[in-house]
């Protein structure tokens, strides 16, 4: 049987990570599937980054840009890109071998897929592994465009190291608004794509997302937990009100509310809004990506008994 091996574009996001890039370029170049090509878009490092990719010469496509963020480096490497699939990988991160390999063959399984993503792992600067697979749950597999309609906006999608987007996706969505989206302008794709394709999981860890001190969106502790989730919680807001303005501008009848949104509304609830605990606990019952019912009695139990401590008496 024949089976189709399109160009997939790998298309690498740099700025001043010149500590771990040689780890995300050898990833890539060392990848199973052989028709690829590696855009790396340098988005005005003042490190030794440059001279890093510089050094590997005619095997990647480099391109040097003045400093704009994630978005901007998005759409500078998507413009110059041929592939049919394009597969995102943040230069701090880094792939396993198949990780190309399985991204096609689920495309080639589901061809409505609009984007294919798989399971991360956690690692420390010098790459141990520091926490469990994510997402927990059990992949999607198809049309979820009513469900996530229902949880306002929300699917658990793991960071750009594990999400690939096919080109008829994302010819209709780019290019990501650059001023918005100066960081996680996958976000602004993940969100788009259930209402434009077939949304597919593979059950493997392909990639590693590295933690360090500066990835951070993902890092604080102490008092600046609290000023981490309100910012988390205004993107919500954010990026709903984006979602639904696309959605109307590409003439798609859904439009998101987040009160069927769980993590935004646990959020609000632990800073201290006045949030009803049982509305909250059917918001945890009725969650679709949890397809395992003691999975959700734990969280409602969970709640319920942390209330005192969150003075939700």
């Amino acid at each position: 049987m024949n089976i189709e091996q399109p160009l997939v574009t790998i298309l690498i996001n740099n700025y001043n990570y010149a500590l771990y890039i040689k780890d995300a370029l050898n990833s890539a170049l060392n990848q199973t599937y052989p028709n690829t090509e590696i855009i790396v878009v340098d988005d005005g490092s003042t490190d030794r980054s440059r001279e890093i990719i510089a050094g590997y010469e005619d095997k990647i496509i480099p391109i040097y840009k003045e400093n704009g963020g994630q978005a901007s480096a998005f759409n500078a490497g998507f413009a110059v890109s041929q592939g049919k699939i394009i597969c995102f990988l943040d230069s701090d991160d880094v792939w396993l071998p198949q990780k190309v390999e399985k991204v096609v063959e689920a495309f080639n399984t589901y061809p409505k897929a609009a984007v294919v993503y798989h399971k991360v792992e956690n690692i420390d600067t010098a790459g141990k592994i520091i926490s469990a697979p994510w997402p927990p749950y059990k992949p999607i597999k198809g049309d979820i465009s009513s469900q996530v309609a229902r949880t306002g906006g929300w699917w658990p999608f793991p960071p750009s190291t594990a999400l690939s987007f096919s080109r008829d996706f994302l010819c209709k969505v780019m290019n990501i608004p650059e001023a918005e989206y100066r960081i996680c302008a996958d976000s602004y794709l993940a969100d788009l794509a259930p209402f434009l394709g077939e949304v597919v999981g593979i059950d493997r860890v392909l990639s590693q997302y590295r933690t360090h001190g500066s990835n951070n969106w993902s890092n604080s502790s102490g008092a600046q937990k609290d000023t981490r989730d309100m910012r988390i919680l205004l993107d919500h807001e954010f990026r709903a009100k984006m979602l639904n303005s696309k959605l109307k501008d590409l003439g798609i009848d859904r439009e998101v509310n987040l009160a069927g949104h769980w993590p935004y509304q646990l959020l609000k609830y632990k800073l201290g809004n006045r949030t009803s605990l049982v509305l909250l606990s059917l918001l945890a019952l009725q969650n679709p990506w949890e397809t395992k019912l003691p999975s959700k009695l734990n969280t409602v139990v969970k709640l319920w008994l942390e209330r005192r401590s969150l003075n939700r008496i």
